[in-house]
């Protein structure tokens, strides 16, 4: 978006000025140094100026034309330049100025550059520019050529009174019209009639107003468009922030819901840990009991197995040497009858010791299983897993199952069938 005349004025009028330098010459009451205009004044200057001139000729030997159309022209570039600045940096705008604008410049103050502008050419901030007005339409409606140097005679003339002696006995035109005009007004007792008073004082003076409503209504139109323009980057501002505030409530409402959900799980285990922190801790108890109860039977295993086989090889030692004598009267009873019986009853006995042995490994395992499961179950509801009813029961029914000791055959229903039956009902 290209910056307003308002904002342009705002950013380059503190720290740069303008200011014409004009030789004596073109001008009856003008001062060149304390005339110091903004960019504004100077635009409107120029583009007064370069309007007049060109309403007297566009030719090109109207010299003043040609300066204040090429002084315009520059002027067009520099506001061009301005309007379509992302910023108008202070060091940025003063090395435009002098590439396009004028490069001779002096500082009056620290940080006030006031850029020089020479000109050969009269202007309207000239006090006594009506004078110099009147002189041209007098000599336009008299004769056309060699405008700027009857001008320059007649500036010459007013600034310096006795040299009108000097160009009257001249015989060209650009020299004796301007000093007739000025012993005319001398020495006439006529007083302007009034569409000399119109077409000097009111006409410029209407012009000048007219200027100033132009401004001031291209001011205003910047005026509106700057508050246009905020008030779209407020309400855009403004937008933001509520779309923030949603984005801040949904995440605060995502975050509460997560929370809310970790405390459910949280109680969950809590409750969880409370139906199954006494049977765990029972399986816990029992699986060490048995681990003891394996090892322990291990070692009596090895030593009743130690000491089966020296009795046995006693035994039937024993029992050779007695059966010797006594076969005779009891011949039906074989030696190696005796010796299959004495190694059958020592084989049933490692056999039973064997079951029993394993039998408390097995079940110490078994009771090991459950409390891992037991665990396992706590944490899935601790990470918030969602559980249904039959797989509560399918755990349930492998939690409290009926272990088989390994020693006895059982029947398949038993009391836990019940058990499991009012679990499930009181499941959720």
């Amino acid at each position: 978006m290209s910056l307003s005349h308002k904002q342009i004025s705002i950013r380059i009028n503190p720290s740069i000025s303008f200011r014409f330098l004009i030789s004596d010459n073109y001008t009856i009451s003008f001062d060149t140094y304390t005339s110091v205009y903004k960019f504004d004044e100077l635009e409107r200057i120029v583009k007064r100026n370069f309007n007049y001139w060109k309403s007297i000729s566009e030719d090109d030997s109207n010299t003043f034309f040609i300066l204040w159309k090429d002084l315009n022209d520059k002027i067009n570039s520099v506001r061009d330049y301005f309007s379509n600045a992302e910023t108008l940096e202070i060091n940025e705008v003063n090395s435009h100025l002098c590439s396009t604008l004028t490069s001779s410049r002096e500082e009056r103050e620290p940080g006030k550059t006031v850029y020089i502008i020479s000109l050969e050419s009269p202007i309207d901030e000239d006090k006594e520019f009506c004078k110099i007005k009147d002189f041209v339409s007098f000599y336009v409606s008299q004769y056309k050529e060699n405008l700027v140097l009857a001008v320059s005679t007649y500036i010459d003339i007013c600034n310096n009174p006795y040299k009108v002696g000097t160009h009257l006995p001249n015989s060209t035109p650009y020299s004796y019209f301007p000093a007739l005009y000025y012993m005319w007004q001398i020495f006439s007792n006529i007083a302007d009639d009034f569409s000399d008073f119109e077409s000097n004082k009111i006409t410029p003076l209407s012009n000048r107003l007219h200027e100033i409503e132009c401004d001031a209504n291209k001011q205003y139109e910047d005026i509106t468009i700057l508050a246009e323009k905020k008030h779209n980057e407020i309400q855009k501002l403004f937008d933001d922030k509520v779309h923030e505030l949603n984005e801040f409530q949904n995440a605060i409402e995502t975050w509460n819901d997560d929370k809310e959900k970790k405390i459910n799980d949280l109680e969950e285990t809590y409750k969880n840990k409370l139906k199954l922190e006494a049977p765990e801790q029972l399986w816990r108890d029992r699986a060490e009991e048995h681990k003891k109860s394996a090892t322990y039977w291990s070692v009596g295993l090895i030593l009743t197995s130690v000491a089966l086989i020296i009795a046995s090889s006693r035994f039937i030692i024993v029992l050779h040497d007695y059966s010797l004598g006594n076969l005779k009267e009891a011949p039906f009873i074989s030696r190696s009858f005796i010796l299959v019986s004495v190694i059958s009853f020592f084989i049933y006995v490692v056999r039973v010791l064997i079951k029993i042995v394993l039998s408390n490994h097995h079940l110490a395992t078994e009771y090991r299983q459950k409390a891992a499961l037991t665990r396992f179950y706590q944490s899935l509801t601790y990470a918030g897993t969602d559980i249904d009813k039959d797989e509560r029961l399918i755990i349930m029914n492998a939690l409290f199952s009926r272990v088989d000791t390994g020693l006895v055959k059982v029947d398949g229903s038993n009391d836990n069938d019940a058990l499991l039956a009012l679990l499930s009902k009181n499941i959720k």
